[in-house]
């Protein structure tokens, strides 16, 4: 074949093969179940969130709900339709027609949503929702949405990708995964879940989360920083004493008699 005679499109095609896979997974295939819940989990999260902060300002319509004077958190109905939807899909699973199918993976979106929305309450076991330990709500509703989009728009033609290139790229691609998986880890590790879960798709976040210093509280730090770098961790996240830790974060010295949050105890 005359070099001359191949289109540009065809090799932009052939370098990136992503194009054809992402063409036949979601063009070809329409929006699937991982591509509603994605939807719903999104939509969902910016419209209560909009909501809250209407009705912490004072403004429009909303309120907060109650029953019996107790007041009814939105995670309440969240856990309702994760249930629910949990159940119709699994245990159920029925073969329903294409006019009503979307009915539980956007259930089930708008139920994470929800849920994870106060995702601190669950983790403090208080009402937190407007204090600096709230802010693990918005981390795990980052993390959640990111993991929602490897699945929506990558968990299919990737292998797709992999098949029908040669060895070769084959190599490359896993590499390039390889390599962003342990600059996420470093990220977790280091008590930056943030940029972990966007390091899994996008390696840039990643390298810099992994670049950076560690928080305090992190396993990273409490492992491997001596007294100079964990001075300089503690002053660059400030304050880090006092935020809720994961399981593997449990500190030496208990929380409430570390009054100064640099982790010795006061007399």
């Amino acid at each position: 074949m005359d070099p001359s005679s191949v289109s540009n499109s065809d090799l932009w095609h052939e370098a990136f093969p992503i194009v054809d896979a992402f063409d036949e997974q979601l063009h070809q295939t329409g929006i699937g179940n991982a591509q509603l819940v994605l939807a719903a989990f999104l939509v969902t999260f910016l419209i209560v969130r909009t909501i809250t902060h209407m009705i912490k300002a004072g403004r429009g319509p909303f309120g907060n709900v109650s029953i019996g004077g107790t007041h009814l958190h939105h995670l309440v109905p969240g856990i309702f339709l994760l249930l629910i939807s949990g159940t119709l899909g699994i245990a159920w699973n029925p073969s329903l027609p294409a006019t009503v199918s979307w009915i539980i993976p956007v259930m089930f979106g708008i139920g994470a949503a929800l849920t994870l929305d106060e995702f601190a309450l669950w983790l403090t076991l208080k009402d937190v929702y407007w204090e600096k330990q709230g802010r693990r709500s918005v981390d795990a509703v980052i993390i959640a949405a990111t993991m929602f989009a490897l699945v929506a728009l990558g968990a299919g033609f990737w292998m797709d990708i992999i098949r029908n290139t040669d060895e070769a790229r084959s190599w490359w691609i896993i590499g390039y995964h390889l390599i962003g998986l342990a600059f996420a880890t470093a990220c977790f590790l280091k008590g930056k879940w943030i940029f972990a879960a966007l390091g899994l798709a996008l390696i840039p976040f990643s390298v810099i989360g992994a670049i950076r210093l560690a928080r305090p509280n992190s396993h990273w730090a409490r492992r491997r920083y001596g007294t100079a770098k964990m001075a300089a961790a503690t002053e660059r996240y400030p304050g880090q004493a006092r935020m809720p830790r994961w399981p593997w974060q449990t500190p030496s010295v208990p929380i409430e008699d570390d009054l100064d949050g640099d982790g010795t105890t006061t007399a």
